[in-house]
């Protein structure tokens, strides 16, 4: 995606998220496509969360379970325990699955139904304890049970409101289908009450975590923008506006770089100082927009000739470009500047008197850097080199010959 394209997609989801923040979001829900987005990174957090959890909410039922058990009536415990051990089953059960990577996907479903269960098993319970102080010990395990899937769980309040209510309801039905007898009185106060308070604290932590997720990606894209923004500037800092080539400030840098490297290894680096013959009449005869348009076009074509990483193409000054290339010798340099002068050619970009077609001169110079040779005389000699084609008739290639130029072992063949 072009940087523009990128700029507009980052403007577009950060306004998104804005809005998102300016609504409140009441009713928990965002715009329909980041909606999808927050669930699904809301499940695959929450199933990693559950992991642990899990294994705290086994820790509540344990503590819950042997305080019950102890106050329990000797009479009801046999009841109280054959239905009560169904729910540590589906906790562990639970916690089992979601030590499963592949089973985070399907959180939601079996969170929520084992939750539906645990309450079904709570609520259940009640009709078939005839003791008081054990029915009272009952409905207070159906408090934890209801506070827990709602507030520790993981649940989304949609889901957890299902399992809640779809819990409690199954398991009145449980209850009567096997011949027990809810107390309404007490399961209104109980039951009804936790459950109310129960979606009251699952609304405030969704809330609250919709909230958290909408700043957090308001900072991630604005920071994702702002690094756009920064390798926008260092593209423009290091590119030729007008021909998208590097300019000399990029040249300078990759240079030293380059001929330290080819001065450890002993290898050759190549110039080819390359300028436009005749571009003045041609730009002063077609305008700018077309004396532009023929830049552009060569810069294309050599481009095609710097596609290895220690190759550049350089916009030197005005109608004037630079082609480096590492690890080519002279003979190397000159045979590619002459593909360039003929590539150049089959533009066939016509000149004022449509008779001649525009041209390049190249000046070819190779060395194999050492201690007393540097970037500059490199640079001089085939500034020096391009000079005696523009002298003996331009449209050619002149290389300059030794003793500069010397033959590096890893010299680049074409």
């Amino acid at each position: 995606m072009s940087p523009q394209g990128d700029d507009c997609e980052y403007s577009a989801r950060i306004e998104e998220a804005e809005k998102a923040l300016g609504r409140g979001f009441l009713w928990l829900s965002f715009p329909a496509d980041l909606e999808r987005r927050y669930r699904e990174d809301y499940r695959n957090e929450a199933a990693r969360a559950f992991r642990y959890r899990s294994l705290f909410i086994l820790f509540l039922y344990l503590l819950l379970s042997s305080g019950i058990y102890a106050l329990m009536p000797e009479s009801e415990r046999f009841a109280w325990v054959s239905w009560y051990s169904w729910v540590g089953v589906i906790i562990v059960v639970a916690s089992v699955l979601s030590r499963v990577p592949a089973m985070d996907r399907w959180f939601s479903l079996y969170a929520g139904l084992g939750s539906m269960l645990a309450v079904a098993f709570s609520v259940a319970i009640t009709g078939f304890t005839h003791n008081q102080v054990a029915n009272q010990l009952t409905h207070a395990a159906i408090m934890y049970a209801v506070v827990i899937i709602y507030s520790i769980v993981g649940l989304n309040l949609r889901t957890a409101t299902l399992a809640g209510w779809s819990g409690g309801a199954l398991g009145i039905v449980i209850a009567h289908m096997m011949g027990g007898a809810v107390d309404w009185d007490v399961a209104h106060r109980t039951y009804t009450g936790s459950s109310l308070m129960g979606m009251l604290i699952c609304y405030l932590i969704e809330h609250g975590h919709r909230r958290a997720y909408l700043q957090a990606r308001l900072l991630t894209l604005t920071g994702q923008r702002t690094e756009q923004y920064a390798r926008q500037v260092a593209h423009l800092s290091r590119t030729d506006p007008l021909t998208g080539l590097s300019n000399r400030r990029h040249m300078d840098e990759v240079m030293d770089v380059l001929w330290r490297r080819a001065r450890r290894e002993q290898f050759c680096v190549a110039a080819l100082m390359i300028d436009v013959d005749h571009f003045k009449p041609y730009n002063d005869h077609f305008g700018h927009l077309a004396g532009d348009q023929c830049l552009r076009k060569i810069s294309a074509v050599l481009s095609d000739f710097a596609g290895r990483p220690d190759d550049l193409a350089v916009r030197y000054g005005g109608e004037e470009f630079l082609l480096v290339l590492g690890g080519a010798d002279l003979q190397a340099a000159q045979h590619i500047a002459q593909r360039v002068l003929e590539a150049v050619r089959e533009l066939a970009v016509p000149m004022p008197d449509e008779k001649n077609c525009i041209s390049v001169s190249i000046g070819v110079a190779a060395v194999v850097p050492a201690e007393s040779i540097g970037v500059d005389a490199l640079l001089h000699q085939a500034d020096e080199a391009l000079y005696q084609a523009k002298q003996q008739g331009r449209d050619r290639v002149v290389a300059q010959a030794p003793p500069l130029s010397m033959v590096g072992q890893n010299s680049r063949l074409t």
